[in-house]
């Protein structure tokens, strides 16, 4: 018999009939799906009702039903949020709307004792999905703290992903805890993702705390281990002291996480190798969060940093023509198959132009690129090439494809999209896209140049190169 109760009634009148099996459960309670594939419920102190349908405290229904109401009234449009819809009558929670085919980001995570990890790794995406995931959680919270609003509960369970292995689309749940940054903001966690101040009673939730958690959780994510569970934590020793909990000291803040440089004595050798699936920029913020932000929360990076950060990684990532593994283009060999092929890739650098420069001793293009893209060249395959990209966009913005390219046997297409302007060189000019164009195969020699933006302001041209793969 389940713990919880088969059927709840709402505010409105409407009876919704659970399912059994948890969607996820966090700091505060437990969110299932009722029948409806649209509508799921969350029962606040879930793990303190029994299925007898008692009445709820008439005190913490009004407070929840003000909570509610004050979380409709925050400017939440256009972000993918499960916004609250109607609070219940007979136990203290709310429905809330659901999109169908979304799975919660615990998914992504092997279930304890799996022995076939880097099967379960590669069957649910890799490194490529996980990192692109990741920047979209990253941007939704970047732009939630941009108004500022603090999400407070960043779990596992919390964070909604798309079921199937070729969407990235994230949507946030259990909004009753998101509220603007102020000291009086309640202090919810979901157990082991917490930030050590939040976990300690020493403060309130922040924008800082909700970097921490989030860190947390991309580590998971990643690395399919927790990063403050090392050996120091799991293997004590009998002579230890009998009161001392060491994965409590774990989560707040007074042990070393498993990659600390410094100190390894949480080291963990559980999980993916990190070599395979951190590169040094993000490895640098789990740093930042994990070493000095562990005890001030100043040095942790901010989701914008964050976002940023990983969508370059994403961008970076390229395609095992012969086993499907993604992994950074700096690694130039898939680590993850026999063969170790390289990849097949078609390489977008980004650099910036200024037509004021164009006449002049100096060089219109930047010395450095401001951006690189990798494109799948296998051909039929098409990549959308987003707003990031090809113009300045904070990290905390919206972030639409701007842009497609599809790969042909013989060629390239470049196709604009939502009237992004787009000019590409030819016969020693500059020619607008009006549509799908063809264009050869850029390889050596015979590289294609593209111009984003008003080509009379500063704006970035990009060259497309082909790389063939190698074996």
């Amino acid at each position: 018999m389940s713990e919880f109760p088969s059927e709840v009634l709402d505010a409105d009148g409407n009876i919704h009939y659970l399912q059994p099996n948890p969607l996820g459960q966090g700091g505060q309670g437990v969110v299932l799906r009722t029948r409806s594939p649209h509508i799921a419920v969350k029962l606040i102190g879930a793990m303190q009702i029994d299925a007898s349908n008692q009445a709820p405290d008439p005190k913490r229904q009004e407070a929840l039903r003000r909570r509610i109401e004050d979380v409709r009234t925050l400017p939440l449009s256009s972000l993918n949020l499960a916004q609250p819809l109607s609070i219940l009558r007979d136990h203290v929670g709310y429905t809330m709307r659901l999109l169908n085919g979304m799975v919660p980001m615990r998914s992504l995570i092997a279930e304890p004792g799996e022995k076939k990890v880097g099967a379960f790794y590669q069957q649910t995406g890799g490194v490529g999905r996980r990192l692109n995931l990741l920047a979209n959680t990253a941007n939704l919270l970047a732009r939630l703290h941009a108004v500022p609003l603090v999400y407070a509960d960043i779990s596992p369970n919390n964070v909604f992903i798309s079921e199937t292995i070729d969407a990235n689309e994230v949507w946030l749940i259990d909004l009753d805890n998101l509220d603007y940054q102020s000291p009086s903001a309640p202090s919810v966690y979901t157990p082991s993702f917490g930030a050590p101040e939040v976990v300690t009673g020493k403060a309130s939730v922040t924008t800082l705390s909700d970097c921490y958690s989030f860190a947390v959780l991309a580590f998971y994510v990643l690395a399919q281990v927790h990063p403050f569970i090392g050996d120091y934590v799991e293997n004590g020793d009998w002579g230890d002291d009998d009161d001392v909990d060491r994965e409590q000291l774990a989560f707040q803040g007074d042990v070393p996480w498993i990659e600390d440089p410094d100190d390894n004595s949480n080291w963990s050798e559980n999980g993916i190798p990190r070599h395979l699936v951190l590169s040094p920029p993000v490895r640098d913020l789990f740093q930042r969060t994990f070493g000095a932000g562990r005890k001030d929360p100043t040095k942790r990076p901010s989701m914008a940093e964050w976002a940023d950060v990983l969508r370059r990684s994403v961008d970076r990532i390229v395609s095992c023509a012969d086993c499907g593994s993604t992994f950074d283009v700096v690694t130039a060999n898939c680590p993850f198959c026999a063969l170790s092929p390289s990849p097949l890739f078609i390489h977008m650098q980004v650099n910036r132009w200024d037509p004021e420069l164009e006449n002049t001793d100096a060089s219109a293009v930047s010395t450095r690129a401001v951006w690189h893209k990798m494109i799948d060249a296998t051909p039929d395959s098409v990549t959308e090439i987003r707003r990031h990209v090809v113009e300045p966009a904070l990290a905390d913005s919206e972030d639409p494809p701007v842009m497609r390219i599809g790969v042909l046997r013989s060629g390239i297409t470049v196709e604009p999209l939502a009237g992004h302007e787009i000019h590409v060189a030819r016969d020693g000019r500059l020619v607008k896209v009006t549509g799908k164009t063809k264009m050869p195969m850029p390889k050596q020699g015979h590289e294609v140049y593209l111009h984003f933006g008003k080509l009379n302001q500063p704006h970035r041209m990009a060259v497309l190169r082909y790389y063939e793969s190698e074996t």
